[in-house]
């Protein structure tokens, strides 16, 4: 009997061969202990603020929180460590024990923070790894190449994190991935084109990066994508032909790249998509026709490209559709064929349509009101035109509707309106549309939010929004309504209100019950509003009241009693009394306009470093006294106008600590003293310095040439004398072109513009939005003595240089043309001499001259835009000038005009000579022509009687005429 056929030996062949194949096995449901260690090892680097790993206890490792043993082997398979509290600030390490776990094909440690460290290498030798999710954990670094031999990988997880460099190459060997996710960490670089090679993927997430470059042409291998992400990066380049492939892909989303160039024709082959996010990139042209195959499509966002043409007539084949954002395009045309397209539709699903911001034309089709699905409908900023169609009023699911910056035009009455019950925002604004104002209509819907700027609605006030009792959004600006506000109108007392009725011709006054309005915002500026102002809401961020015929004083409630006001403007009207030191304690103030009142007595002297005060403007008031020390305190402060008043003495020295000071007007006072040189040293930020027309006295200092960013200096019309300093030459920002319209405040700009008079080109020029292109020198009307400093040419970028009615001597600068932008230039009433440099005439914009009253001598310098100036008296009182446009001829000029005895003689010689030479040359010209055509004719035949033919055809006209 064979060796084999006995039980005995066969017994013991199966025990050895288990022995060997259970290596360091435990026995079912009981953990290996190598392992147990190791995870105990990997707990001390997590940090458990939850005691979620209390469990972590005991011999038996695989019933711990987090953990899953092979059932047959009982080695850890599974390892779940992410935070179940979200996102973790405890600072978590990986420990290097997790080598130990050779067989683990899941790890999750999402919502720990392991502090920027980078992805450990270590984790590329867990080869039977198919889950690794490291999202929201804080890791930094790059990714780890050796991640990619992790050939059983089916989901990679880095999102979130501060990850940064490129996306290795070796990640396109994990053939078995079928999720990737990289989103929102600082990946930079190009796709790989490796990536290509991961045929099973099913989800690739690169969102919110730095990846630039282009989409590669091998993205079309995925063919097993389902979901695409590479929105918020740096791509450019067009989107791929090879995208079409991707037949399985139902969501598509490359928005806020840089991607140009025309949307591909092959986009219509993903007919599983649902979902296309193209939005705020460069992308041009038309859509294509073949959109309109993607007959699953739900929602569509291109809106922020550049793309043109029509809407495609086949896009109303997506009666899917339930989201179109295309606004802020250049899409033109009509909308007539896309919306008798979705009216076919059996069941249309569209509940959003954002075609704002376009250049779409035409009337607004009929077809619309079959779209009963709509939501949200905003056509607003396009050029549609005509009426508003009655359909409209069948979208009784309607709740947004925005027509504003059109030219629709016609009546809107109940008929529009009857079925439109659930509107809650309506924005009608700047088109040619009338409501009906009779007292019985009244809309069916009580809105939240009603614009209607510049819509022709006056004279009345509208009648029909006595039952709009929901408002918190209200404006009807600039629409020539001449009415009062209604006694019910103030009994709605209405709460959370945004009110602007500004740019009208309101009249009578404002009821004391606007105190039971919860206002927010009220702009009821520029009207002919009148009486006293009443106390308003403490819960008032905004007000401007600015241009009306308000008069009193200003309730000191008003300024202390609002908690929250933010921006109080009161310009321009007939307030009197004193400034309310009660500003001294609304701590939320950031705008404070009282220009152009009566405002009488002196300026509080209350203010304090708690307060946000940053632009104070109490202009054209008849305030008096000194400037408040105090002032100094505000931390903030970056314009202050306290011109046109009476205010004296000296500007306080505690002005030097507000450093963010942009604009100091103090101009038309009484201040005097010399000009503070800290002025110079402390206050670098300063644009705008003007302190014209008051009594300073001594030397301009020097160190004002350190403000680097100064533009407009007016100091004209003081006492100071001395040199002007050589170092005005340095005006970084004058030196420089400024050609950049912005705002010269910040935010609060948006609702004060900063403004300044320039007196220039003999007249008082006012600046507001352009004041950021204004550069500006004006030292005239003082005692300045000495000579103008030829460094001044190189300020190439000065508008304006006004040096009149001062002292100055000796010559002009030789190279006054280098001041190249300039277009005014007075130097008139000095006692300037010499020639007037020929540079003068390189000034290609100067508008505006005068160097009357000096000693100029010589000839005036001719040419360019120097011959646009005819009128004498801009060079009188200089009696050595000659020249044109003066009628003092320059020496030489008579003698040269009477022609002499040999001059006559060589004209005589010049006309001999030029008769000869015209026979001489008359003869040969009319040989080589008359025998040039003759001979020609002669010669050839076919020319010969087409000639004749000719001859003939004219000697036909002229009988039969």
């Amino acid at each position: 009997m064979a060796w084999t056929s006995s039980p005995i030996p066969l017994l013991y062949l199966v025990w050895i061969g288990l022995l060997f194949s259970s290596g360091d096995a435990a026995p079912s449901g009981r953990c290996i202990e190598k392992e147990r260690k190791a995870l105990l090892s990997i707990r001390t680097g997590i940090s458990d603020a939850h005691e979620w790993l209390s469990s972590w206890t005991g011999k038996d490792c695989c019933s711990w929180e987090g953990v899953e043993c092979n059932a047959a082997t009982g080695h850890v398979i599974k390892l779940d460590l992410h935070n179940p509290g979200g996102p973790s600030s405890n600072i978590s390490k990986v420990n290097p024990s997790l080598l130990e776990l050779k067989h683990l094909s899941y790890l999750d440690l999402r919502w720990n923070y392991f502090d920027a460290a980078p992805v450990p290498e270590f984790i590329g030798s867990l080869t039977e790894l198919e889950y690794l999710n490291l999202s929201s954990a804080g890791f930094g670094g790059t990714i780890p190449h050796q991640l990619g031999n992790l050939s059983n990988l089916l989901s990679l997880e880095l999102s979130e994190n501060k990850i940064s460099g490129g996306i290795p190459e070796s990640l396109g060997s994990l053939s078995e991935l079928v999720s990737l996710g990289l989103a929102l960490n600082s990946i930079n670089g190009e796709i790989p084109a490796t990536l290509g090679d991961l045929r099973s993927l099913q989800i690739m997430d690169l969102n919110s990066n730095n990846i630039s470059g282009e989409m590669p042409e091998t993205i079309g291998k995925l063919r097993n994508l389902e979901l695409l992400d590479l929105s918020s990066n740096k791509i450019q380049g067009v989107i791929p032909e090879s995208i079409g492939n991707l037949s399985k892909l139902w969501a598509l989303r490359l928005s806020n790249n840089k991607i140009g160039g025309a949307m591909p024709a092959t986009l219509g082959n993903l007919t599983a998509l649902q979902t296309l996010d193209l939005s705020n990139n460069q992308i041009s042209e038309q859509m294509p026709d073949s959109l309109g195959n993607l007959y699953r499509l739900e929602s569509l966002s291109i809106n922020g490209n550049n793309i043109g043409g029509e809407i495609p007539s086949s896009m109303g084949n997506l009666c899917n559709l339930s989201s179109l954002d295309a606004h802020e395009n250049r899409i033109k045309g009509q909308l007539t064929g896309f919306t008798e397209g979705l009216s076919r539709c059996r069941t249309s699903s569209i509940w959003s349509l954002y075609l704002q911001n376009n250049e779409i034309s035409g009337p607004i089709p009929n077809e619309i009101g079959k779209l009963q699905s709509l939501i949200r409908l905003n056509l607003g900023s396009n050029s549609l035109s005509g009426p508003i169609p009655a359909s409209l009023g069948n979208l009784f699911v309607l709740t947004d509707l925005n027509l504003s910056s059109n030219s629709l035009v016609g009546e809107l009455s109940e008929a529009n309106f009857a079925n439109l019950t659930n509107i809650d925002s309506l924005d009608l604004s700047h088109n040619l549309l009338t409501v009906d104002d009779s007292q019985d209509w009244l809309p069916p819907f009580q809105a939240t939010d009603i614009r209607m700027r510049s819509c022709n609605l006056g004279p009345k006030f509208p009648p029909w929004l006595r039952n709009q009792t929901t408002l918190s959004h209200l404006d009807l600006s600039g629409n020539g309504i001449s009415d009062a506000f209604p006694d019910w109108f103030w009994s709605l007392c209405l709460s959370d209100l945004n009110l602007n009725v500004s740019r009208n011709y309101m009249k009578g006054g404002l009821s004391s019950s606007i105190a039971c309005f919860w206002t927010v915002i009220v702009d009821l500026s520029h009207n002919n509003l009148e009486g006293f102002i009443p106390t308003m809401d403490p819960m008032l961020l905004f007000l401007d009241l600015s241009d009306n015929l308000f008069s009193g004083p200003i309730p000191p409630a008003m300024a202390a009693g609002t908690d929250y006001l933010t921006f109080m403007l009161l310009s321009d009207n007939r307030l009197n009394g004193t400034v309310p030191s009660s500003f001294c304690e609304a701590y939320h103030l950031q705008v404070l306009n009282l220009a152009n009142n009566g405002f009488s007595g002196a300026l509080p002297d209350c203010w304090n470093d708690s307060l946000a005060l940053k632009i104070l403007d109490v202009s054209g008031n008849k305030v008096s006294g000194g400037i408040p020390e105090t002032l100094g305190l505000l931390p903030q402060l970056k314009s202050l106008h306290l011109n046109d008043n009476g205010l004296s003495g000296r500007i306080p020295s505690s002005l030097q600590r507000c450093k963010d000071l942009v604009t100091i007007n103090l101009g038309q006072n009484r201040l005097s003293g010399a000009i503070p040189g800290w002025i110079g040293e402390k206050l670098s930020s300063l644009k705008v310095l003007r302190l014209r027309s008051n009594m300073f006295t001594g030397a301009i200092p020097p160190q004002l040439s350190r403000i680097a960013s100064l533009q407009v200096l007016d100091l004209a019309r003081n006492n100071l004398s001395g040199a002007l300093p050589a170092a005005f030459g340095n005006f970084s920002s004058m030196i420089s072109i400024q050609n950049e319209t912005k705002p010269v405040l910040g935010e609060e700009g948006t609702y004060y513009t900063e403004n300044i008079v320039v007196d220039a080109k003999g007249l008082q020029l006012y600046f507001t939005t352009v004041l950021s292109l204004v550069t500006s020198v004006d030292l005239s009307g003082n005692n300045l003595s000495g000579e103008i400093p030829e460094e001044l040419t190189k300020l190439r970028g000065l508008h304006f240089l006004n040096l009149s009615e001062n002292r100055f001597s000796g010559g002009m600068p030789q190279n006054i043309g280098a001041i190249g932008q300039l277009e005014s230039l007075d130097l008139s009433e000095n006692n300037l001499s010499g020639r007037i440099p020929s540079s003068i005439s390189a000034l290609n914009f100067l508008s505006h001259l005068n160097l009357s009253y000096n000693d100029f001598s010589g000839r005036i310098p001719s040419g360019s835009q120097l011959g646009t100036f005819t009128d004498p008296s801009i060079y009188a009182g200089n009696p050595q000038l000659c020249g044109p446009p003066l009628s003092e001829k320059c020496p030489g000029d008579a003698a040269s005009e009477i022609p002499t005895e040999a001059s006559q003689e060589e004209d005589a010689d010049e006309d001999e000579y030029g008769i000869i030479w015209f026979f001489v040359g008359l003869a040969p010209g009319f040989v080589v022509g008359f025998w040039g055509f003759i001979g020609t004719v002669m010669i050839d035949r076919r020319r010969r009687i087409r000639y004749i033919q000719f001859l003939d055809m004219i000697c036909s006209w002229f009988l039969h005429r």
